[in-house]
């Protein structure tokens, strides 16, 4: 592998991509997802026909792919890459993250660029509450973003700083997202999650794969709005309630990371605190979300407080191979019977949203989360989770460092080819959607490992400290 190279392409496409604004009278920089060139005029346009493109092209802006707002998880992923090449630019990601962060301690899934906003935009922001960015939130993979950073620099002050605002944002999860007492926070629409993942299909009713102004999620927006954005009417509603899989292991993986980061600077009662925290909702994963039979976890459907196993095999199944509380047994069984398992997901280019026994082999441009994608971001959990349990269980150090070798050389095959693309085809490699797309540069976290020569769990982790 060629670290120069790739080095080179992320530090030119955070140069592309970087975005600076004012927030609330405060200067603050971020890299945006992927920023399009506003007007792109066709070769055959010139003159009056230029105008007539721009018109056409400002109406059909907002079905192009462009991301020039923030959004929370590609931010963190961005900090987390940051901090291998510039981490004061890793700094300033999660500082603007923290700028947008509200009252009741949540911070916003997209936080808007007002001045590349087009006319759907506007509409969104009309149908929003008046704030940064949109009422909803994403996976919080903050602190482990923070954690990033924290390694490559030791920088003390910085944790001082920025964890005030964590201890907010983790307890707003703890007790406005979290209904009964099982400490699992649940989402109230999929765009908190994966956003167009088929196991939604099951609570929205119907398929969440027709055009986005045409199907359920942007229905349930507009009632959410009429419920005045009220989280407790809104969960009152059960309209939709999901215990997600996904977003659950990334919350227990970053409750147990600030559990270490308050052990840095020594404060004992935030440590037991998010320790406790990170026990209690790991355990409820791998006790209401397995089945022993498929040996195979799920996201619960909590309307109505039924908390029923969406019996749907999606990437998020495999999700918890990154738990340090998950036994040897279910660990072989995620990677043997499924993750490593040629009809399953570990086709050419994995590791697909959907496994090849799904059916649903096509890979839609239009439809995210849905199919034969190929994501970096889960790639980068999976192969730090084989890799943490490699650690775990002797027995099987070689043959999960192995996969996890692989997995990484294949992630960077793809990007070595496509560039840095939103998803890729699992089957062919080809990349897919928005080009220079950040969130694709966790690559270089995955690489890192291997380069040392170490695959260790991170310093400010381990078993979770009480």
């Amino acid at each position: 592998m060629d670290i120069d190279w790739l080095e080179n392409e992320i530090k030119e496409l955070f140069e592309k991509n970087r975005v600076t604004v004012l927030r609330d009278g405060k200067r603050v920089s971020y890299h945006a997802p992927y920023l399009r060139p506003q007007i792109e005029y066709p070769l055959w346009t010139s003159g009056q026909l230029n105008r007539l493109w721009r018109i056409w092209y400002r109406v059909m802006q907002p079905f192009r792919v462009n991301y020039p707002h923030q959004w929370f998880w590609d931010s963190c992923a961005h900090a987390i890459a940051l901090s291998h090449l510039n981490p004061e630019l890793a700094k300033c990601e999660i500082e603007s993250l923290l700028s947008a962060q509200q009252e009741d301690g949540s911070i916003p899934h997209m936080i808007w660029n007002c001045n590349s906003m087009h006319w759907l935009d506007r509409i969104f922001h009309y149908l929003y509450p008046q704030g940064p960015g949109s009422p909803y939130i994403q996976p919080p993979i903050l602190a482990e973003a923070v954690e990033a950073v924290y390694q490559k620099t030791g920088d003390k002050a910085f944790l001082g700083t920025v964890l005030p605002a964590l201890y907010r944002y983790y307890s707003y999860l703890a007790t406005v997202r979290t209904r009964g007492d099982d400490g699992l926070a649940e989402i109230i629409i999929s765009y908190e999650s994966k956003d167009r993942g088929r196991e939604y299909d099951v609570i929205y009713g119907e398929s969440n794969a027709k055009h986005v102004l045409l199907g359920p999620m942007t229905r349930l927006m507009i009632r959410h709005h009429f419920m005045g954005w009220d989280k407790d009417k809104i969960f009152a509603s059960n309209l939709f309630r999901v215990k997600d899989l996904l977003f659950n292991c990334v919350y227990a993986e970053n409750l147990l990371s600030l559990n270490g980061l308050y052990g840095v600077l020594g404060a004992q009662e935030e440590q037991r605190l998010f320790g406790e925290m990170a026990k209690k909702v790991e355990t409820s994963i791998l006790t209401k979300m397995y089945d022993e039979e498929m040996g195979l976890f799920y996201s619960l459907d909590a309307r109505y407080g039924q908390d029923k196993q969406i019996k749907m095999n999606t990437i998020s199944s495999l999700m918890p191979v990154i738990l340090s509380g998950i036994d040897e047994f279910r660990v072989q069984r995620l990677v043997r019977d499924y993750l490593h398992n040629p009809a399953e997901f570990w086709l050419a280019y994995p590791v697909p949203v959907d496994p090849l026994s799904s059916g649903l082999v096509a890979v839609k441009q239009d439809v995210i989360w849905r199919g034969m994608q190929t994501w970096i971001l889960p790639n980068w959990y999976i192969v730090r989770g084989l890799r943490k349990q490699a650690n775990r269980f002797p027995r099987s150090y070689h043959e999960y460092n192995k996969i996890a070798d692989e997995l990484t050389l294949k992630t960077y095959e793809m990007v070595r080819r496509e560039g840095f693309r939103e998803f890729y085809d699992s089957q062919t490699g080809e990349g897919r959607r928005a080009r220079d797309f950040g969130m694709s540069t966790l690559v270089l976290d995955m690489i890192a490992p291997m380069e040392s020569g170490q695959g260790q769990p991170s310093p400010a982790q381990g078993d979770i400290d009480p």
